[in-house]
């Protein structure tokens, strides 16, 4: 599978209090809504890239974040920072994830993505 060694573009959040790479969900590989196919929102298995949210373009939606804020193509809605939700439902998440932004995608699961920080949805910091 090409993309094992390469840093996730995504962390998806089970219920079941695991967290796997988007190369895992997107793919289709252990998500058991995709029946072992990519996701059809998936650019080759993977997360596409956030973008920044444009508020003409037709599919925006406050739902999903302020205009300029990066967003991935794939997300429904914009759920506030991980940290929010720690607790909810007796899930607990690391510690460096909590100030992560938090979209729930198009196949209504929950993820976040490295370097985007909910206090600066406008900028994505990666670490080298």
């Amino acid at each position: 599978m090409s993309g094992v060694n390469t840093p996730p573009k995504a962390l998806f959040l089970s219920p079941d209090g695991k967290i796997y790479p988007d190369t895992l969900i997107c793919s289709g590989m252990i998500s058991a809504e995709l029946n072992g196919k990519p996701c059809p929102y998936s650019q080759n298995g993977r997360l596409p890239d956030p973008m920044p949210l444009d508020e003409f373009d037709p599919n925006y939606s406050p739902d999903k974040g302020q205009p300029g804020d990066l967003c991935p193509p794939c997300a429904k809605q914009q759920l506030a920072h991980l940290g929010h939700w720690q607790g909810h439902g007796r899930q607990t998440f690391p510690e460096e994830l909590l100030p992560l932004r938090l979209f729930k995608c198009r196949m209504w699961l929950w993820l976040v993505i490295p370097g985007l920080h909910d206090a600066e949805p406008t900028a994505l910091h990666i670490d080298n």
